[in-house]
């Protein structure tokens, strides 16, 4: 199995959006994956935030650790490229099935 940590920065709600549908990719993918929120230190807070802040928890060592591959969102992009939830949950699965891959001929060198 592989397995998928999802990283994102988001107060709005819109970078989530595309960490989301990155993780349904990676799903799709058969991949197991972990949504991790970084924390903000925003004074603000509305609906979206609070909600963010109740539901995920922050990326821990423990977390790298499990990962096969990580996939960062931040400023509302995946991966500093990826603007839209159709090309991140594309990104997700390719991401997924390509970390298996390596996995894959990785086992067989050995």
């Amino acid at each position: 199995m592989i397995n998928v940590l999802v990283i994102f920065d988001s107060c709005s709600g819109a970078t989530e959006t595309l960490a989301l549908a990155a993780a349904v990719g990676a799903v799709q993918a058969r991949a197991n994956i972990r949504m991790r929120r970084l924390p903000d230190n925003s004074p603000e807070s509305n609906e979206t935030l609070a909600r963010m802040r109740r539901e995920y928890v922050p990326p821990t060592p423990a977390d790298v650790i499990w990962a096969d591959a990580v996939i960062i969102g931040m400023n509302r992009k995946v991966c500093g490229t990826i603007d839209n939830p159709a090309d991140a949950t594309t990104f997700g699965r390719r991401t997924a099935e390509q970390t298996r891959a390596i996995k894959a001929s990785t086992a067989k060198s050995e």
